[in-house]
């Protein structure tokens, strides 16, 4: 008899529907793949015959329904800012170090109690739950110091994070900036939303290295040197708090973006002695 094995997509309705057949042969395998041909690759690879249970690769399951199957309704929550259970899949799966198969397997560890998923009371749902904290932070650290540039009409940002949220972050740099083209680079992909004024996809996505053959000459109006200017011309010196401005701007937000980095220089080092007076000679 061959033995049985689960294949899912590794997406918020994929784990959902793995953990949902996991509880129908909880003896199973597991495997995850981001798309059909991969499935193929890994199933190949192996070498072995399953009896395969594919699920996830076709967007048909209502992943609501899913979760009040799984793990019915929460009844606390360690933190009000905490998401709901499809907001957590989302969010852990971003992470750098998930493993999707561990996933499920706790999510059905469970038992249906989603209040498990937050609480912490195990190592791995501690492992998760820290998951799911720390790409809500670099998803909120990008929206707070990511500086985009203006460069030929696109609204342009180069990105640097362990976890995959160059996506999240362009669909809010789009959704803030509804009238221009934004381009999120995330090592060799090039995120781009409000495409349809680049005459492509409304939100899409190309290789960074045909976005950069596509970038010339920075704006004459160089928006860093604007940025310096505002913010050394408003400095109050009796208003200075180095404790505070060092607490909204951290040292692990400073490598967001080179605007960032001389933001963090002035925190650390101080802003020179100018006011607008020096301006208007």
């Amino acid at each position: 008899m061959s033995p049985q094995m689960i294949a899912f997509k590794d997406n918020v309705e994929g784990v959902l529907l793995a953990c949902h057949e996991l509880v129908q042969r909880p003896d199973s395998e597991l495997l995850f793949a981001k798309d059909m041909d991969e499935l193929r690759s890994k199933i190949s690879f192996s070498g072995i015959e399953y009896d395969l249970k594919a699920v996830g690769f076709r967007p048909v399951a209502n992943c609501s329904v899913l979760v009040q199957s799984l793990l019915g309704k929460r009844k606390s929550r360690m933190s009000g800012r905490d998401p709901d259970v499809e907001g957590y899949i989302r969010l852990v799966l971003r992470h750098s170090s998930c493993e999707p198969t561990e996933l499920v397997r706790f999510m059905y560890s469970c038992e249906g109690n989603a209040d498990m998923l937050y609480s912490g009371k195990t190592p791995t749902g501690r492992k998760y739950y820290n998951y799911m904290c720390d790409v809500s932070r670099s998803y909120h650290r990008l929206s707070m110091f990511a500086r985009p540039d203006f460069v030929n009409g696109i609204l342009s940002v180069k990105v640097d994070s362990p976890h995959r949220i160059g996506d999240m972050f362009c669909r809010w740099l789009a959704g803030k900036n509804p009238d221009l083209p934004v381009a999120v680079l995330e090592k060799e992909t090039a995120w781009i939303g409000n495409g349809r004024y680049l005459g492509l996809e409304n939100f899409t996505h190309i290789r960074s290295s045909f976005f950069e053959s596509l970038r010339f000459s920075r704006e004459s109006d160089d928006v860093d040197d604007l940025w310096d200017v505002y913010y050394d011309s408003q400095m109050i010196p009796v208003r200075r708090n180095k404790k505070h401005a060092q607490h909204l701007q951290p040292k692990s937000s400073s490598a967001i973006s080179e605007m960032s980095a001389r933001d963090r220089y002035k925190v650390e080092r101080g802003i020179s002695n100018c006011t607008l007076d020096n301006f208007t000679g």
